[in-house]
């Protein structure tokens, strides 16, 4: 998870700078160059503290991702079955997991960039952008962005690197444990601890 985490922290990093342009939620291409073009300074490299770099990575996460979708998928068949209450609940945890476990990653961006190298069509709605990440040194790491068509403009439903899906990881892993602690409020139970104990004092 530590490419992904720099990989995401790269790209949803520069929405500040391009939100008074919306025409790049309409364009695959547009939408990650956008987010991965405007600048690390938006957080990585901002002169301000944590807690203000968390904020910034929180509401750029929801600006780019559709968090109700992918939180859908990982559930998976389970998802049906949950109450409306507890699919709330697990969406806020969720989301709260990423922002805090992949924020601890702020520190390890070394000047690392994303370039895009072209976009395929994913049903219907969908698009496949094929990129590759750029460290100093020239080295390549390969990194796909699913995208989805919503309402309000594209959004990212998955992250896949080097061939590994980020939304099948988590779907792997949350399955496993509503399998083996007692379904999903086993589940809840799990990501409410690892949240308290993600959280920043």
């Amino acid at each position: 998870m530590r490419v992904l985490a720099l990989t995401l922290l790269l790209m949803i990093s520069g929405t500040q700078a391009y939100a008074a342009d919306e025409l790049w939620r309409t364009d695959p291409t547009d939408f990650i160059n956008h987010f991965a073009e405007a600048g690390i300074e938006g957080i990585l490299t901002a002169d301000i503290d944590d807690t203000e770099k968390i904020a910034r990575f929180r509401t750029l996460f929801n600006d780019g991702f559709d968090i109700p979708a992918m939180s859908r998928f990982v559930i998976g068949r389970t998802w049906r079955r949950t109450s409306d209450a507890d699919k709330e609940a697990f969406i806020t945890l969720f989301e709260d997991v990423i922002v805090y476990t992949w924020s601890r990653r702020f520190s390890e961006y070394t000047g690392q960039t994303i370039e895009v190298r072209g976009t395929t069509r994913d049903g219907n709605t969908g698009t496949l952008v094929d990129s590759v990440i750029v460290d100093e040194g020239g080295q390549t790491i390969s990194a796909q962005w699913r995208l989805r068509m919503r309402e309000g403009g594209l959004r990212i439903v998955d992250v896949i690197i080097e061939g590994v899906s980020m939304a099948i990881t988590y779907r792997q892993d949350y399955t496993s444990v509503i399998r083996q602690q007692g379904g999903m409020s086993g589940l809840l139970d799990l990501l409410g601890k690892q949240v308290a104990e993600a959280t920043p004092s």
